[in-house]
């Protein structure tokens, strides 16, 4: 077997040196890419099955590497992260065997593979959905269809919200030119805002740019409009549009076929969805099964004289014991979603923390209006009426 692919790669890498691609025509050009894209696809089959099977016996602790991704980043020159998704992808394929075959087969690349693993992992019944897609559609198309399985899978749906809010990151660094780069992982809520935001500057940077006879190209004017969002603000108000079916909001996680997504970002956790509906940046379409049942536009949901009241009652957090008085966030105490009104004795205004507890991680309102507290979970006390 070793000598057999030696010999393969051998062949390619001396094809390789003395290759003049200007001596071929448009078609035969066209159809070497195809014939080394089925390559690619093999090796990275290859690849990732022998590298699984040396994470496995552990011989990369040889070199003295820190794991096996980082052992085989190191062996392929790839990131950290592109070998460990290649070990993750080589992983589940024990548990989707249509997905091991086509991967084998050349019918998959390593980018297809680990969209498909890593959404059927947790849905084993939309492997063949998600395998016909990925012959049929654009990789683009693909991630949607996997994006929409992963929401529909039937996971816990506040765990899954409190995954995507502790993944968040944000990092910069300096290229090797000297330029400033970033990079950034927001939870859906928090990326459709930012989006917001950003696209309004961009819009008006593009704009203004024309006018004046100046062309780029939109990324360079996307570059501007996120200096401008740092140091200026939003231009104009932030809208975001929630689209999700009536029966998800009250089961409180969508099953498959069901609707709860950010136009514009995709599906999101409707524990994250129901929250957002105290946002008044957050236009909302409800759906039951082909009806729309309710449109609401983008407004202020708490009237000024009400938003007065509540900073009357609570001048801070309303967890007693909470000192806190800074970005104070006002919350439904029965949420919208499930008939709460919005008036005095139904809101209160809590602290991040303590609203990212009530939200993410099951914390109960108990008390009365004015006198409301927050417990965990497990709490056994009666929570509001």
């Amino acid at each position: 077997m070793f000598e057999e692919i030696r010999a393969a790669v051998a062949a390619l890498q001396a094809r390789a040196r003395t290759l003049d691609a200007s001596c071929l025509d448009g078609r035969d050009a066209a159809t070497l890419v195809e014939l080394v894209a089925d390559g690619e696809r093999a090796c990275a089959a290859l690849k990732a099955l022998a590298a699984r099977r040396v994470e496995d016996t552990r011989v990369w602790r040889e070199g003295g590497h820190r794991s096996a991704g980082h052992w085989l980043a190191a062996k392929t020159g790839e990131t950290v992260g592109a070998a460990a998704q290649a070990l993750a992808t080589a992983r589940a394929l024990d548990a989707l065997p249509e997905t091991d075959a086509a991967f084998r087969g050349g019918e998959l690349s390593a980018t297809q593979a680990a969209e498909i693993t890593a959404a059927a992992a947790g849905e084993p019944a939309a492997e063949r959905d998600l395998l016909e897609a990925a012959a049929t559609t654009s990789v683009k198309g693909l991630k949607d269809a996997c994006r929409r399985t992963r929401a529909a899978s039937g996971a816990d749906d506040r765990a899954w919200a409190r995954q995507l809010h502790v993944s968040r990151r944000a990092r910069s660094w300096t290229g090797p030119d000297g330029a400033y780069e970033l990079s950034a992982r927001l939870a859906p809520d928090a990326g459709a805002r930012f989006a917001a935001a950003w696209e309004g500057h961009t819009d008006r940077i593009f704009g203004e740019a024309r006018k004046a006879g100046r062309r780029e190209p939109r990324e360079a004017y996307a570059a501007d409009a996120l200096v401008a969002l740092a140091t200026e603000g939003p231009c104009k108000p932030v809208e975001v549009r929630l689209n999700f079916d009536a029966a998800a909001a009250r089961r409180g996680y969508a099953e498959a076929g069901e609707r709860c997504d950010i136009t514009g970002i995709g599906p999101l956790p409707v524990t994250t969805a129901r929250a957002l509906l105290d946002d008044a940046r957050v236009g909302v379409l409800v759906t039951d099964g082909d009806d729309v049942t309710a449109v609401t536009r983008t407004k202020r949901t708490i009237p000024a004289r009400l938003r007065r009241a509540l900073e009357a009652r609570y001048p801070r957090c309303g967890v007693p014991g909470c000192a806190n008085d800074r970005y104070l966030e006002i919350d439904h105490v029965v949420p919208i979603a499930e008939g709460g009104p919005t008036s005095l004795d139904n809101l209160w205004r809590l602290c991040p923390q303590h609203h990212r507890l009530k939200t993410l991680h099951g914390w109960k309102v108990v008390g009365t209006p004015g006198h409301w507290d927050l417990v965990p979970p497990d709490h056994h006390d009666r929570g509001p009426p």
